[in-house]
C-alpha cells in the first residue's frame, strides 16, 4: 500500500476552531500530524483509527484554545516520518513549558547541538505536530517570531493564549 503524503491525506481527525478547522491522522499508536487551518480551507471528514486518542485529543484542544493550561505530554506522538534530529529536536521543544519562551540557539544547546542553530530552525520547519510539539514558543535570537509554518498569525495567537506578546517580524 502507497503512504499518502500528510499534504494531501485528507486525516482522520478534525477539530472545529473559529479560524477553520484543524485536521491530524491518527493512529493506533498516536498522532502522526496535525495540521492548522488555511484561512479558506474547506472542512475534511473522517473517523480516527483510535477514537479514545481522538477523544482525548479533542478535550485537550478544546482546553487549549479556551486558555487552559495544556502541555500535551499525555497525548502520544507517532512520529514514523522524522529523522533522529528532527525527533530530538522536537522532543526539546515538547519540554519548553507553557508559557516559556526559548531561542533557536537556546534549543540547539539544550538538545546537545549548540552549533546546530539552523539545523533546529529547520526541523522545526518540519514539526509534524504543531500546538503538540509547541514550535511556537522558539523564537529568534533577537527576541522576535521567526517563522512558523502554518503562519505568523497563528504563532501570534497561540502565544497570545498562553500570555506571550513578543516583537512582530522575522
Amino acid at each position: 500500500m502507497a503512504s499518502i503524503s500528510a499534504s494531501t491525506d485528507p486525516g482522520n481527525f478534525r477539530h472545529a476552531h473559529p479560524w477553520g478547522e484543524l485536521r491530524a491522522r491518527v493512529s493506533a499508536r498516536g498522532v502522526q500530524w496535525l495540521r492548522l487551518p488555511e484561512s479558506g480551507s474547506p472542512p475534511q471528514v473522517g473517523i480516527s483509527d483510535n477514537p479514545e486518542m481522538a477523544s482525548r485529543l479533542t478535550e485537550a484542544l478544546e482546553a487549549y484554545f479556551s486558555g487552559v493550561r495544556t502541555e500535551f505530554h499525555d497525548i502520544p506522538l507517532d512520529l514514523v516520518h522524522g529523522t533522529v534530529f528532527q525527533r530530538a529536536v522536537w522532543e526539546g521543544a515538547r519540554a519548553i513549558s507553557w508559557g516559556t519562551l526559548e531561542t533557536y540557539a537556546g534549543l540547539a544547546a539544550r538538545i546537545g547541538h549548540p552549533k546546530a542553530v539552523r539545523a533546529v530552525g529547520q526541523a522545526l520547519g518540519a514539526n509534524p505536530v504543531p500546538i503538540l510539539v509547541p514550535c511556537h514558543r522558539i523564537l529568534a535570537a533577537n527576541g522576535r517570531l521567526g517563522g512558523f509554518s502554518a503562519g505568523l498569525h497563528w504563532k501570534q495567537a497561540l502565544l497570545g493564549i498562553e500570555g506571550n506578546k513578543p516583537r512582530n517580524g522575522s
